[in-house]
């Protein structure tokens, strides 16, 4: 009994600290260096970390050793097979210098663990943006924006900005040297998201080069949340395997920021039916659709597409893949007539006489 007892301590105490390996083993990083970055700037990063076990993942607390970082937690509750983060946010604004933190992240379910993550950088006191990031905010796609950010410098009278870096192809920057006197220097930056921006959140940053030996570049955050003209989910159908001529029924979704029409549905592979169709204009539509297979498509894997008409003039039309599995026809069964059924009588005759005989 007494070695089942301490068997048992035993296992009660090393537990923890295999689930808190195992957390930390969750964490796609568990450190980052924000390198240089302007007074004021707004400085953040994401640890994300994903749940592999059956059971949920609770984040109980987070803590930091220095004032320079807030801690935040993000998704308090990660599900099996889901994806958390804790957003670490470096205080640019109160604090300066060569900066460095350990957030401590303590979970209690499945069960008890912690697991330390690190940051650090260096706040520079002689660079400021205002305002501290670029945010575009949400942009409509092909619109297009230009945000103004204006750019302090004090120090060095002869401190220059020689390049601005950005490696999104949709993002420019023009730069505008506007005052330099007794030290300071200010430069004005007009921001640009051009029209060919893809749809989705998108996180970047412009990197300014100076002519400063010491600290040569300088970051500034870029975010983005550009919004479709119109949107269809899904954008692929999947229908598996199917025979032709079945109908099968799908259901299609559209979403605008202006209401809209839908003047129709097209396809070469399909024969299409909307259910309950709405004509009137909205930002939302639901597309009960019947499809059916049609053309010559032979047997086997098939690709097709699915037209939706509207009737807005930036965005006419929107296509969506079809994957889908032809089942092969069964060939038609053949009755038996009497002269077949003679014929085959004398088949079978001819193969046994010999066996008989």
């Amino acid at each position: 009994m007494r070695s089942i007892a301490i068997a048992a301590f035993l296992c009660a105490a090393w537990a923890p600290a295999v689930f808190g390996n195992q957390f930390n083993q969750m964490f796609r990083s568990t450190s980052h260096d924000f390198g240089t970055v302007a007074k004021a700037a707004k400085t953040e990063y994401r640890f994300l970390f994903e749940n592999p076990y059956s059971q949920p993942i609770h984040v109980r607390s987070v803590r930091t050793s220095c004032g320079c970082t807030t801690p935040i937690i993000e998704t308090e509750t990660v599900a099996p097979g889901g994806q958390g983060s804790i957003l670490a946010r470096f205080n640019t604004g109160t604090h300066s210098g060569a900066r460095a933190a350990t957030v401590t992240v303590t979970f209690d379910k499945p069960s008890f663990g912690e697991v330390q993550l690190h940051v650090k950088g260096y706040i520079r006191t002689d660079v400021v943006f205002q305002p501290g990031e670029a945010s575009f905010g949400t942009v409509s796609q092909g619109a297009g924006k230009s945000i103004q950010i204006v750019v302090d410098y004090a120090g060095k009278p002869t401190w220059q900005i020689t390049g601005v870096r950005c490696d999104e192809k949709c993002i420019t920057v023009e730069r505008e040297e506007k005052m330099r006197q007794n030290g300071r220097v200010q430069y004005a930056m007009t921001v640009s998201i051009n029209g060919d921006a893809p749809a989705g959140p998108l996180q970047s940053e412009i990197v300014l080069q100076t002519n400063d030996r010491n600290l040569t570049t300088v970051p500034i955050r870029l975010t983005a949340n550009v919004l479709p003209e119109v949107s269809i989910t899904p954008n692929l159908l999947s229908l598996g395997d199917i025979n032709r001529d079945e109908s099968i029924k799908q259901l299609l979704i559209l979403k605008a920021q202006q209401p809209f029409r839908v003047l129709g549905v097209e396809s070469e592979a399909f024969a299409i039916e909307i259910n309950n169709r709405n004509e009137e204009a909205k930002t939302l539509h639901t597309l009960p659709l019947s499809l059916r297979a049609i053309g010559t498509t032979a047997s086997g894997d098939a690709r097709g597409k699915i037209k939706v008409l509207t009737d807005i003039e930036e965005k006419p039309s929107l296509e969506i893949d079809v994957v889908y599995r032809l089942k092969a026809e069964l060939p038609a069964s053949t009755a038996l007539t009497p002269e077949s059924s003679e014929s085959l009588d004398s088949e079978i005759d001819s193969f046994y006489n010999p066996l008989r005989e």
